[in-house]
């Protein structure tokens, strides 16, 4: 894949989400600071939950909204139960205003959750 232009910074406000598709997957961008922004694959190890839709903390810890399962942005680690598996994070930078991904670069060795079949 390579880096990928997914949004304009100014889309995002600090603390705030936002979903993208890439190579067929759901990554939530969050913005951290100015001059940061996370990419994690948006689905929560737990019970497989879109984690856009969850909150930040001031530590840099992303909550899903349906069990409060906690994920370090930089690691990915789940920081405490429910979930147990971590989340991969992707490559992110700012570049000329806007947020470009690397999904090819994934910097934990995370597995990618998918919803099951039911």
């Amino acid at each position: 894949m390579a880096w990928e232009a997914v949004a304009d910074l100014d889309q995002l406000e600090e603390g705030d989400m936002m979903l993208v598709q890439l190579a067929g997957e759901p990554v939530c961008l969050v913005r951290l600071y100015e001059d940061e922004v996370a990419a994690v694959h948006n689905t929560c190890t737990h019970q497989q939950q879109p984690l856009n839709e969850g909150y930040l903390q001031e530590d840099d810890t992303l909550i899903c909204p349906a069990h409060n399962s906690c994920f370090d942005l930089r690691t990915g680690e789940p920081k405490g139960v429910p979930a147990v598996a971590p989340i991969p994070v992707y490559a992110c930078k700012i570049e000329d205003d806007a947020i470009w991904v690397d999904m090819d670069q994934q910097l934990n060795d995370a597995a990618i959750p998918h919803k099951p079949f039911h």
